[in-house]
């Protein structure tokens, strides 16, 4: 079952490679495309009911290693509760996105490499929740941003190439410190494999190596300017309102989340762990809480329903990184609980603005240039907007009520009182936003009429057939955002086994590594000689989980294959660490 995990990562590779021949046929390209993510849809809800089912918590990751090479010097895929959430909902907005964008688009935008750049972006997400190493997730982030990039200039219009130029640059620094960061975690402590450094940290009286905490906050920087916190934010409400509707949708759903995601994986047991805890809790308990309060603050003077929703998904990663902040097991239950439902909310969210739009025109409600009482011709849209936006505020019984509970009963509870306050004062403020937003398209007629003239003026105009595309695609969001908020045990109960998996990752530990920590040793395997048993020939690859046989295995070995061995791994105690080679020595 474990070989399974690469396959969310290599179908949509697959499926950008044999579009690029049918990018002139844009309906056939199209149709690949999303039969290709409804199985990519599959395969994901399938591996969440693998992890979902398992009888433990070792037994609920699901690891593979590529190329037959062992942890932690292999490449590590794998799929935990965290992971398996996070790959079902992109899975989701990915497939109603590109629905959506099939009949939305224009085939002249759709010719120009749209579905392989979409198929890519997802696979460079999918590879960023299911890597299990610092440098694979660099590789992850630099396919999903090259594919981004293409999707952010697909347009050719000149507000969209100004903003494309800060979005390439920015990254291409974040890219940039998280190459350097990568480096120096490697030089002190010689792997860049997550469950790897995991086990360091988790050994008793471990002590981090001087400098360690610079690189943690290096890290927290990357992290930070992807997921869009206070202050490296300032990037996505310049860029995402100029996307196309379905990109918009999908960017704004799911590329914030692989920040979070990677704050939520490395920083409670490793870069925010030990010493480090002493400059990037404060740090980041700040960032959490500017990045709540100032995007609410600021969507209630926005006049556009585009930019109100490009705050709310900034407020929402506050609120995941207060999470992280407080760093309890039910706090990081609850972000990942939030991440998921903000996913789908804030995608349908998009998408049913830009039927706003093609019903007034505009998104702007400000002056009059979109007609107030909408509500009157297009009651099921100002319905539907009204309930996705109280569940971006989190009230009750709505899908975004129960990540934020669980996060503010635990700042209040663990000694995080001021972040749990600003979490309560930030979502009166956004629901101040929200209201007004909404009441200024569907309900408040435009000043320069009289009410009684309002009431009997014209009905603004339908807009042209919504398309089955269209509809289904809102649909399949909206029953997901549904069933999130009218039963979420079950969605809160796998959040909860994901909390603890993140605060406490001994099983995701034992899932990846080998059984013997001490010894990894990569060299070529002998054949079994004639009259030694094999466990004896074998005894020094791992083969045996019980170190004493191992052991006794390994005083029989020949010279060279004794040779071959590298010796039990020495941690950084602030001198002279030596990494260990791809070959299974020593540098």
């Amino acid at each position: 079952m474990n070989r399974w995990v690469v396959l969310p990562v290599l179908l949509p590779v697959l499926l950008g490679i044999a579009s690029l021949p049918l990018v002139p046929r844009v309906r056939a390209c199209g149709r690949v495309i999303s039969v290709g993510l409804v199985a990519n849809l599959g395969l994901c809800l399938w591996l969440l009911n693998a992890v979902a089912s398992a009888p433990d918590a070792v037994s609920a990751v699901l690891s593979s290693q590529m190329g037959g090479w062992a942890a932690p010097l292999g490449i590590s895929l794998v799929a935990d509760a965290t992971s398996s959430m996070l790959l079902a909902s992109t899975a989701l907005v990915a497939f109603c996105g590109h629905l959506y964008a099939v009949a939305a688009l224009p085939e002249t935008l759709q010719r120009r490499y749209f579905h392989p750049l979409f198929a890519f972006l997802v696979a460079g997400v999918n590879l960023s929740f299911l890597t299990g190493d610092l440098f694979n997730l660099f590789v992850a982030f630099e396919v999903m941003l090259m594919a981004s990039y293409g999707l952010v200039v697909l347009g050719g219009g000149r507000v969209q190439l100004a903003q494309a130029y800060k979005y390439v640059l920015l990254n291409l620094l974040a890219s940039t410190l998280f190459v350097t960061g990568a480096g120096l975690v490697y030089g002190m402590f010689g792997t860049l494999n997550v469950a790897d450094l995991c086990r360091t940290f988790l050994e008793p009286g471990f002590e981090p190596p001087a400098g360690f905490a610079a690189v943690s906050v290096t890290l927290l920087i990357v992290f930070a300017l992807k997921a869009g916190a206070f202050p490296l934010w300032f990037w996505l409400p310049d860029v995402y309102p100029s996307l196309p509707t379905p990109t918009l949708a999908v960017f704004g759903g799911v590329l914030t989340k692989v920040g979070v995601y990677a704050l939520a994986r490395l920083f409670p047991a490793v870069f925010g762990a030990n010493h480090a805890a002493d400059a990037i809790g404060p740090l980041l308990g700040l960032t959490a809480g500017a990045t709540m309060l100032v995007p609410a603050l600021m969507a209630v003077a926005y006049p556009r329903m585009r930019m109100v929703l490009c705050m709310m998904i900034l407020t929402g990663v506050g609120f995941a990184l207060a999470g992280i902040a407080v760093g309890s097991a039910d706090a990081l239950a609850g972000t990942v609980f939030y991440c998921v439902q903000s996913m789908l909310v804030v995608s349908v969210a998009f998408l049913l603005c830009g039927r706003l739009e093609a019903a007034a025109g505009t998104d702007r409600f400000r002056g009059g240039r979109v007609p107030g009482g909408l509500h009157r011709g297009h009651p099921w849209l100002a319905v539907g907007l009204l309930a996705i936006l109280l569940a971006l505020v989190g009230l009750p019984p709505l899908s975004g009520f129960y990540g934020k509970l669980l996060i503010v009963q635990e700042a209040l509870g663990t000694g995080h009182p001021v972040l749990g306050v600003v979490a309560l004062l930030t979502g009166a403020v956004t629901l101040l936003a929200v209201l007004r937003a909404w009441a200024g398209v569907f309900w408040v007629f435009p000043e320069a009429e009289e009410p009684a003239e309002a009431a009997a003026g014209p009905v603004p105009p339908a807009p042209a057939r919504c398309g089955w595309h269209r509809a289904v695609a809102v649909a399949l969001l909206l029953v997901a955002a549904g069933w999130m908020s009218l039963a979420p045990e079950p969605a809160l109960a796998l959040a909860k086994r994901a909390g603890a998996g993140l605060a406490e990752p001994t099983a995701y530990v034992r899932a990846v590594l080998p059984a013997d920590p001490a010894v990894i040793d990569v060299a070529p395997v002998p054949p079994p000689k004639i009259g030694k048993p094999t466990a004896e020939a074998y005894g020094k690859h791992g083969s045996s989980p019980d170190p004493a046989a191992s052991a006794h295995a390994g005083e029989h070995a020949d010279a060279t294959h004794a040779a071959a061995a590298p010796p039990p791994r020495s941690h950084h105690t602030g001198e002279g660490t030596t990494p260990r080679s791809s070959a299974g020595g020593t540098k």
